[in-house]
């Protein structure tokens, strides 16, 4: 099955995008959940945030065929 992978900015680096500058298609197993995903391609560390259909959605969130998740990092600032 296969899910996309988007992310902008300094997540972009890590994600390591091949479909456009922002998004990567990515093979997942059924029943593989995004914190499996993301761990898997080295990502969990960096990403603070994750989006599919423009919701919200947890690490324990299973991807359907041809989903997009949107990748947020944390936000730093003063």
């Amino acid at each position: 099955m296969q899910v996309f992978l988007k992310a902008g900015g300094i997540l972009k680096d890590y994600l390591k995008p091949d479909v456009d500058a922002y998004t990567r298609k990515v093979q997942v197993r059924e029943g593989q959940t995004l914190r499996e995903i993301l761990a898997d391609l080295g990502l969990l560390p960096h990403v603070a945030m994750a989006f599919a259909n423009d919701k919200l959605i947890a690490l324990a969130y299973v991807p359907r065929e041809g989903d997009v998740i949107t990748l947020r990092p944390p936000v730093q600032g003063g």
